[in-house]
């Protein structure tokens, strides 16, 4: 999928005028931009903390280099494997078992989308956003309400299922105990306490209040990160190319949902290709020269992807292991490192 999705990218793109636009770009405005998505990963880390608090009460300096390893590691594997990884760290760091982890890291992840679509619901109030799907469509030669239903209903789908299996958790517990009968006696307990802590994991969503308070802190996330498309996008000049400040805004908001909500397709690390694919096709649907584009999303691309996975290399070096051995032990209980090994980070 991500070889497709680059031979797209690649086969619209006059290489010689992307690489004038590369070099007469002003990366100074890259500087500021990192720490737009730095802010991102802060409030990720503080909307976390509120998913986490039945499982625990964690500072949020703790918490930080979990995230921090957890983004290295989905930059460097492939189809979201480092969601695994930041919950195995979790578990190590500060005891919540893994499974109970990675509930709320799904959660974490449909309320992304969520806010992602509802972020395009309100730009769509000002611009016209439905020939933007059909052209998506188009240029991925995929029918674009099949695109568009694909990319929006599994978050709406996913959301009432899980908020359903944390409110009526003994239904579900009743209904896996059914299932599991159709499983060899030796593994059932295994089985049902794999269950058992993943509803765990979804607890905060049996409240409202914490329901709430988790949708409202996921959109300081993503108006942060849309802030740093904004500041890479001057370095590029991007504003000549709208009558006001405000288009470019609305423009860079829907850019942000499309190439993030396109790395939801199997792909490698980092979504490298559907990414690029889908950040291009959205601004030059909106009349951004295709080079120019082109020259942008890399840019913008690699600021998001080098930084965060550098620092959290950095973080599992300083706790004396690497990704690739948080990688191996995450997926296999008995190679894991013990707790102590791992330092305090």
């Amino acid at each position: 999928m991500s070889a497709l999705f680059i031979g797209f990218f690649i086969l619209r793109t006059d290489l010689g005028e992307m690489g004038d636009a590369l070099t007469s770009a002003n990366y100074l405005y890259v500087i500021p931009g990192i720490g737009a998505y730095i802010m991102a990963l802060l409030w990720r880390t503080i909307r976390w903390k509120v998913i986490l608090k039945p499982l625990g009460d964690y500072k949020i300096s703790r918490l930080w280099p979990v995230v921090t390893v957890g983004y290295a590691a989905n930059n460097v594997l492939p189809v979201r494997l480092g969601e695994i990884v930041r919950a195995y760290y979790l578990n190590i760091r500060e005891g919540p078992s893994k499974t109970s982890g990675l509930a709320t890291i799904l959660v974490e992840r449909v309320f992304d989308g969520l806010v992602l679509l509802f972020l395009v619901a309100v730009v769509s109030l000002f611009i016209p956003v439905a020939g933007l799907f059909q052209d998506l469509g188009d240029q991925a030669h995929v029918n674009w309400l099949f695109l568009t239903l694909g990319l929006s209903l599994p978050f709406f789908t996913m959301t009432a299922g899980l908020i359903a299996m944390a409110i009526w958790p003994k239904i579900i517990e009743t209904l896996v105990a059914r299932v599991l009968t159709l499983l060899p006696g030796r593994l059932r307990p295994a089985a049902t306490a794999l269950s058992s802590q993943f509803l765990l994991g979804l607890s905060a969503l049996r409240y409202p209040r914490r329901l709430g308070a988790i949708f409202l802190l996921s959109i300081p996330v993503w108006l942060s990160e849309a802030a740093m498309y904004f500041l890479i996008a001057l370095g590029f000049d991007l504003q000549d190319y709208f009558s006001s400040m405000s288009l470019l805004v609305g423009v860079l908001i829907l850019t942000t949902a499309t190439s993030n909500m396109g790395t939801a397709i199997p792909s490698t690390g980092g979504g490298v290709g559907p990414f690029e694919f889908f950040a291009q096709a959205t601004l030059v649907f909106f009349a951004v020269d295709v080079s120019v584009a082109s020259a942008y999303v890399l840019v913008l691309h690699a600021a998001l992807l080098l930084p965060i996975t550098i620092l959290g290399v950095v973080y599992v070096w300083l706790s004396h292991s690497s990704l690739s051995e948080l990688a191996r032990a995450s997926q296999d209980n008995t190679g894991a490192p013990k707790p102590d090994s791992m330092g305090s980070g």
